[in-house]
């Protein structure tokens, strides 16, 4: 198993400043971590860092462990800044950069604010990904609602791509993450895992240079009944439904937590992105590394190289029908630190 550690910027309980960047940063290149993650809105009800400007301050605190967003909301950007912006940080880097993309929707403001018709946020996320690939290619081509010059894309990101990671468990997510290089989930049980990964295969063929990756809402505390209840008032913070959605959490002693990631693992997880939701931050990461991640035992992560496979063409099922299933505003879902919002 290969861990992932997200880092406060939406600041719920404490200032995210330039120290807790450092003290991440470090426990990360110490601890065997393989990315440090940042959430993203533009607008919203809590302080948060702008994320594209945290994972520059993360890339250039670290010298091994990769840097990415968990996730960007895609349709809200501009496809050739999003692509420039990270082509520099791969170039720059050397390659150590993930873009963990999704379709968001949670916030209403930041929509109105950038401009953007949030039920097209399906359409508009598929768009952009196509996009990102003509121009770090140079490639011309005109689309629905972007277009590219054919001009290269210079300094050009290492491989000549950022790998993509995308977030979302309905199909449509699971058939756009299947024609990039990794998926991040979240609120799915090891058994839904097993068949998000068996979907994956069946659309590309197979898992070669792809990350399936899982995020995961966890409490480390030796109470096991306080754990508990820390998770649930998290949830219910974030306006979800404790009832429906502790299951899909981890909390508890180290031994507890071990148990519950490994089954992830078992289920075929290869990456997992642990956001710990707490007024004690720093202890609680310190457990995760010195004592969680032991039990379960760490995968070194693979050494980026650029050969990521990109984008696939879909094999089966109908992107219009997915695409309109999806832009239901019930199904509404972005990175989990956020109101009224949910992973799809």
């Amino acid at each position: 198993m290969r861990f992932g550690l997200m880092i406060p910027t939406l600041m719920e309980f404490e200032p995210c400043g330039f120290d807790r960047l450092k003290e991440a940063a470090q426990l990360a290149e110490d601890h065997g971590f393989e990315a440090l993650w940042v959430g993203d809105h533009l607008l919203f009800s809590a302080p948060i860092l702008d994320a594209t400007v945290a994972v520059a301050m993360l890339a250039a605190l670290t010298e091994r462990v990769r840097v990415g967003t968990n996730v960007l909301q895609l349709p809200l950007r501009r496809p050739v800044d999003v692509a420039k912006a990270h082509s520099t940080l791969s170039y720059l880097t050397g390659g150590r950069v993930i873009l963990g993309v999704g379709v968001g929707g949670g916030f209403p403001p930041e929509w109105d604010a950038a401009g953007v018709d949030p039920t097209k946020r399906g359409a508009l996320c598929d768009a952009a990904i196509d996009a990102l690939g003509w121009y770090w290619e140079g490639t011309r081509h005109a689309g629905k609602y972007w277009h590219s010059p054919g001009v290269p894309m210079q300094p050009e990101p290492v491989g000549g791509r950022v790998p993509i990671w995308v977030g979302g468990r309905v199909d449509a997510a699971i058939r756009r993450a299947a024609r990039c290089d990794g998926t991040l989930n979240m609120w799915v049980s090891p058994r839904r895992y097993h068949q998000i990964r068996e979907r994956i295969v069946e659309l590309r063929g197979d898992l070669d240079g792809f990350t399936v990756g899982l995020e995961l809402l966890a409490c480390i505390d030796d109470d096991v009944d306080r754990a508990r209840y820390r998770v649930r008032e998290q949830l219910r913070r974030l306006h979800l439904d404790p009832d429906r959605l502790e299951k899909y959490t981890a909390y508890g002693p180290p031994e507890r937590v071990a148990g519950q990631i490994a089954e992830y693992g078992s289920a075929g997880v290869d990456h997992v992105s642990v956001y710990l939701p707490t007024q004690t931050w720093s202890e609680a990461a310190w457990r995760l590394a010195t004592e969680v991640m032991p039990m379960v035992g760490v995968t070194a992560a693979p050494q980026p190289h650029g050969t990521c496979p990109g984008q696939r063409t879909q094999s089966s099922g109908n992107p219009a029908q997915a695409r309109a299933s999806e832009e239901d505003p019930e199904a509404a879902t972005q990175h989990l630190a956020a109101p009224r919002m949910q992973r799809q």
